[in-house]
């Protein structure tokens, strides 16, 4: 039965910029191909300010709504004044400085035009859009995408972890199911919140690449501008980069190429509209992660192209195996030079890996584990 469905991501999800991005446009196709009505809702200075156009897929979004934290600037309108009021007598969420009450209030009234049959909320610090009464009777879901307190304390080794955790559960609580995409983070959730929590692993189309074909690059990464990966390219290019011979090609894609400086043997692609052409003209993708959390969406989606994977330990989180995945993972350098010159030199070790990885993804990642996972939590 068609359901009509509230989607708030407060970003762009049809950008193709992040990993974040990728799992927000996945899972709307898999809703639309379920036969879903789909509206989708986003926050407008973050449009703005990650400089996102207002483009959707109307082959599965049918409209796009947007929210504010403040009212505009004219001192004549009742909502200004009432906005400046509240806001002085208003304690501001801590993890969200965005999700004022005049949010809230917007997204309330985008709910009640329809009367949606569910509301996906993606991130667990977005949880308070939700009005307890006039959306009661309505399914109530949270991609969490990640453990955002581990998340966050990455980031900021002063954080409260008590406190912010203790939030991070609260929130996830307001939700009738809780979704998850990977097992480390699935196991936390549903030891505070039992049958709440479904774990969803991320999904692809299998695009198994024929290896037959000439390809132009030997190792590819993929990737936004974000902390951990600005970091765990750096290292790369410190401390594994100078053990490879020069003639080993290599592709970066995404704005983590605006923090790399030109190397002769490496090609920068900052945006990307889609990957599929890169994946193809590579043998091997790496993800030298040093920090993060939860599943990396960049080796699922490398995965699918029948890609081997040379990583850090943190390429493989969230993943049921450490192990027979398609994924050679090290922390340190030496090692890490050489799964990529054993892969590329012997082709017999690069086919055993590569169809690891294969049937890994076809048992975890495939689309049509992830249909049934969603069919069963909206019907």
């Amino acid at each position: 039965m068609s359901k009509k469905i509230l989607f708030f991501f407060p970003e762009n999800p049809f950008s193709n910029r992040a990993g974040n991005v990728v799992r927000a446009k996945t899972t709307l196709t898999i809703l639309k191909k379920l036969g879903h009505r789909i509206d989708l809702v986003g926050v407008k200075h973050i449009y703005r300010d990650m400089q996102d156009t207002n483009d959707f897929d109307e082959n599965i979004v049918d409209n796009l709504f947007f929210i504010t934290p403040r009212p505009p600037k004219k001192k004549t309108t009742i909502e200004y004044w009432k906005y400046k009021i509240l806001k002085a007598y208003t304690k501001p969420s801590l993890s969200n400085q965005s999700l004022t009450d005049f949010a809230k209030k917007e997204f309330k009234d985008i709910f009640n035009k329809k009367k949606y049959d569910a509301i996906i909320i993606n991130y667990e610090f977005w949880a308070d859009l939700l009005d307890p009464d006039s959306m009661k009777n309505c399914l109530k879901i949270v991609d969490t995408h990640d453990w955002i307190t581990l998340n966050e304390f990455y980031k900021n080794r002063s954080l409260n972890v008590g406190r912010r955790f203790n939030e991070e559960i609260n929130n996830l609580s307001k939700f009738d199911k809780i979704v998850t995409i990977s097992n480390e983070e699935f196991f936390v959730f549903k030891s505070f919140l039992g049958d709440q929590v479904v774990n969803i692993p991320p999904s692809f189309p299998e695009n198994f690449i024929d290896e037959n074909k000439e390809k132009q690059y030997d190792l590819i990464f993929t990737g936004s501008d974000n902390p951990f990966n600005i970091e765990g390219i750096q290292w790369f290019l410190e401390n594994v980069l100078p053990l490879l011979p020069e003639t080993i090609k290599i592709c970066v894609v995404g704005r983590v190429c605006k923090h790399i400086a030109d190397y002769k043997n490496i090609a920068k692609v900052i945006f990307a509209e889609d990957l599929s052409s890169y994946y193809s003209e590579s043998r091997i993708a790496i993800c030298p992660m040093l920090k993060g959390t939860g599943i990396k969406i960049k080796v699922v989606e490398a995965l699918s192209f029948g890609l081997p994977v040379i990583g850090t330990e943190r390429a493989v989180d969230g993943f049921s195996s450490k192990s027979d995945n398609g994924c050679l993972v090290n922390n340190d350098p030496e090692i890490f030079k050489d799964y990529i010159i054993a892969l590329l030199q012997d082709g017999t070790y690069y086919e055993t890996i590569r169809n690891r990885g294969k049937e890994y993804f076809k048992n975890n990642f495939s689309e049509s584990r992830t249909l049934k996972f969603w069919s069963a939590i909206i019907n």
